[in-house]
């Protein structure tokens, strides 16, 4: 089992939770996430690791109660058991030293950039970090990116703290000071079609990390079906970070709209029945381990 040993209030709705995990604290990288299930008989969730101890043995994951799953996991308490975690799943993200890399994010999705602006800056990059929040009480992390950043520029979009606007804005200004060599992105559609506009058009590399709906993680339902460089692709196995240039943001923007109008259908016991005994098959021992 996987014992709660830390947890905060972030902001609104927003939790961080340290989980005893050190299998996975040792081996995941930045980019990748796991797959977990919050108590015996539930669903599958797919959940970013914010940071990793390996030393203490130790996973964090800062997440916003935003539907049933994450509600139930936001209620846990320090000592409770998460039921099973499985993981690290995705590909990691590409870590080496080009030069000035901006790496954004909004809401929540700060807890899946961080793990990525940390990694660049041990690896020698200037790391420029743009957070952006609908205003200051949902901002999130702002100490650890600033530790994990060289640089870091906030957008509140009611201008209650540092700078009014969009985090994408925010962007568009560094570009026309810095000589950026790679940005990732991760947050709305909107924000990392917009994102990826700009950075085609300077021909600089960008990554976006996509969040489809997952019902496994590793391969076994296709839920997670997005189309790049005009394939369909799942992004559980060859993501979540895709090139954003080759990222088809509409075919997206689809498959997000439908899985919300069908995600009672996604969480049916029959569904999780067969997908728990297609986990157990190729990974015996793991449920509840």
């Amino acid at each position: 089992m996987f014992k709660i040993t830390n947890k905060q209030i972030l902001a609104r709705n927003v939790k961080r939770l340290d989980i005893k995990a050190p299998l996975i604290a040792s081996r995941v990288k930045p980019g990748q996430f796991v797959m977990i299930i919050v108590r015996e008989g539930g669903e599958w969730l797919p959940m970013a690791v914010a940071e990793a101890e390996p030393m203490r043995g130790q996973i964090t994951f800062i997440f916003q109660e935003s539907n049933a799953i994450t509600v139930e996991l936001g209620a846990m308490t320090i000592g409770e058991d998460i039921f099973s975690i499985i993981g690290p799943l995705g590909k990691p993200a590409t870590i080496d030293k080009s030069g000035v890399i901006v790496c954004l994010a909004t809401g929540v999705g700060t807890a899946q950039i961080l793990p990525i602006c940390k990694a660049l800056k041990k690896a020698g990059n200037k790391v420029v970090g743009i957070i952006g929040a609908k205003s200051k009480n949902t901002l999130t992390l702002e100490p650890q990116m600033r530790i994990s950043c060289s640089r870091l520029i906030i957008a509140t979009e009611d201008g209650t703290y540092e700078r009014r606007g969009l985090a994408s804005e925010m962007l568009k200004e560094i570009l026309s000071t810095e000589i950026v060599r790679h940005v990732y992105a991760v947050g709305s559609v909107e924000m990392m079609q917009s994102v990826c506009q700009m950075t085609q058009d300077r021909g600089i590399k960008t990554h976006v990390l996509l969040q489809p709906a997952m019902a496994c993680g590793m391969g076994f339902c296709g839920s997670c079906r997005v189309r790049v460089e005009g394939k369909v692709v799942l992004a559980c196995v060859e993501g979540p970070l895709f090139d954003g240039h080759h990222v088809n943001f509409e075919h997206y923007k689809t498959r997000l709209a439908t899985y919300g109008m069908s995600q009672s259908r996604m969480g049916e016991q029959d569904q999780q029945d067969e997908m728990t005994k297609s986990i157990t098959k190729f990974f015996p021992g793991l449920l509840g381990k």
